[in-house]
């Protein structure tokens, strides 16, 4: 071989030795950046569920048998700080699942942006729809009590899109952020084979969220104006708007939370352990609801429903959730995307209105769907932020005189009433208790015949002759 030969061979096997250098670089680069994009992801997982494991709270510690997932025992001694409420079902591959959904893009609202209020003083948030075409009472009722309250939060609602000048001037001084929700037919993939039905919002769906009935929908529409408020960084509630009320800060008695063991909590409704008479009909069991098994088993089927296996468990409320901003983030995710998955099944008795929100989120709680247990609780009924007086006021009772059950409303023995000032107590909460007086009534419209004199005695609740609006909206106005 020549020398320039040789020379051409030696700087040929050089340049493929380098090429192969330059491959063997870049894996190692491939291999370093997938290798620490992992670990950020696990990191984040690891943040998510570190403040589970150095605490000593009973519903802290994943249990094994169903002795010590649902405590009733402890609360009828007394002992509230050791119930728990837990799922029947624990899959530590739910939490990553869970984790992953959370973790997908936000979309920003649809809805218009009628009035953005000036950033509240407090980082907490209330969230609802109450699209009605006319609704000056309920206004007093849900913003004036919150207000009048103490609360400094935000209020961020749906209303109509023609809402009237006078309460469009009463929510801009109140400090209401508001967007215009405008019904809309729905799409014809969640329609099909459905029954007509008379209840708006499980018969229409909104621009820009044809997808979902507007009772599965708001919960979508709270998530989303949820990650489009910056400041909502404390505790949020999602409600129901129509029958809502507040003696107190909802929010005053949960501490900072940032710092909270559970950033997911669930209000529950009189069940048997809780009820303070003992008619046995004036409370009611999750697994004994006929609503609960006609709403979940032609979907879900028997086997996955299981009702039998929560017979003595609460029925928890839908329409007054509490969580931090990360909680209440997955309680909305899991929820929508179970909504989207129910539409999706073809079948009709998977969608609204066989299938309702409150039965859905429910069937998901007990099992376990919602995740990450341990950063969860259920509060039992007459204690805490929330009081559901719907059951107590609205109930089935026995005639001892025709020896029959009938059907009555606005009852009152379940209610306690405080001697010094007549606010509606916590049954069982003691007095010097932050939520004795119980800051949140839901469901009081059932309850109309003797609680509508109430509000008139108790109007400075919720209602001033001359509201000139919170004062950190005025301040805001003259700057």
């Amino acid at each position: 071989m020549t020398m320039a030969a040789l020379a051409a061979s030696s700087g040929g096997r050089g340049r493929r030795s380098s090429s192969l250098i330059s491959i063997n670089a870049l894996s190692r680069v491939l291999l370093f950046c997938i290798f620490f994009v992992s670990l950020q992801s696990f990191v984040q997982l690891s943040r998510l569920t570190s403040n589970y494991n150095d605490s000593n709270d009973a519903s802290n510690n994943i249990p094994t048998t169903a002795a010590v997932l649902f405590t009733p025992d402890e609360f009828r001694a007394g002992r509230i700080e050791n119930y728990v409420n837990l799922p029947k079902i624990y899959d530590p591959d739910r939490d990553k699942i869970v984790h992953q959904l959370m973790e997908q893009p936000v979309p920003d609202p649809t809805e218009i942006l009628l009035h953005k209020a000036p950033t509240p003083p407090s980082g907490n948030a209330i969230l609802g729809l109450a699209s009605y075409p006319t609704f000056k009472d309920g206004w007093l009722k849900l913003v004036g009590s919150l207000r009048t309250a103490g609360y400094e939060g935000h209020v961020i609602v749906g209303v109509h899109p023609e809402i009237p000048r006078d309460e469009r001037d009463y929510l801009d001084k109140m400090g209401v952020t508001y967007y215009a929700v405008e019904t809309a037919n729905c799409s014809a993939s969640i329609m099909d084979g459905v029954s007509s039905t008379g209840n708006a919002v499980r018969a229409k769906c909104s621009r820009g969220l044809e997808n979902l009935k507007l009772e599965w929908g708001r919960y979508e529409m709270a998530r989303r104006w949820l990650k489009a408020c910056d400041s909502c960084t404390g505790w949020s509630m999602v409600i129901d708007t129509r029958d809502i009320f507040f003696q107190a800060d909802p929010f005053a008695s949960l501490g900072d939370a940032g710092n909270a063991k559970q950033d997911l909590l669930f209000v529950e409704e009189v069940a048997q352990y809780t009820n303070t008479l003992p008619d046995k009909l004036r409370a009611i069991n999750i697994g004994a609801s006929g609503r609960y098994k006609s709403h979940s088993v032609p979907c879900y089927g028997s086997d996955l429903v299981k009702a039998e296996d929560i017979a003595d468990r609460p029925i928890l409320c839908s329409g007054t959730v509490i969580g931090s901003r990360n909680g209440i983030h997955r309680f909305l995710t899991v929820l929508v995307d179970e909504f989207h998955n129910n539409n999706a099944k073809g079948r009709p008795q998977c969608r609204s209105p066989h299938t309702t929100d409150q039965w859905t989120m429910n069937y998901l709680y007990y099992n376990g769907d919602f995740g990450f247990p341990r950063q969860t609780k259920s509060l039992p009924w007459g204690t805490g932020p929330v009081l559901t007086v719907g059951k107590p006021c609205a109930s089935e009772v026995f005639n001892e005189v025709t020896k029959k059950r009938e059907r009555l409303t606005s009852l009152k023995d379940m209610i306690v009433f405080d001697a010094a000032n007549d606010l509606i107590t916590n049954p069982h909460e003691k007095k010097g208790s932050p939520t004795y007086i119980a800051p949140t009534l839901h469901q009081w419209d059932r309850c109309h015949k003797w609680i509508k004199p109430w509000f008139r005695k108790h109007k400075m609740l919720y209602s001033r002759d001359e509201e000139s609006g919170v004062d950190w909206v005025k301040k805001n106005d003259v700057s």
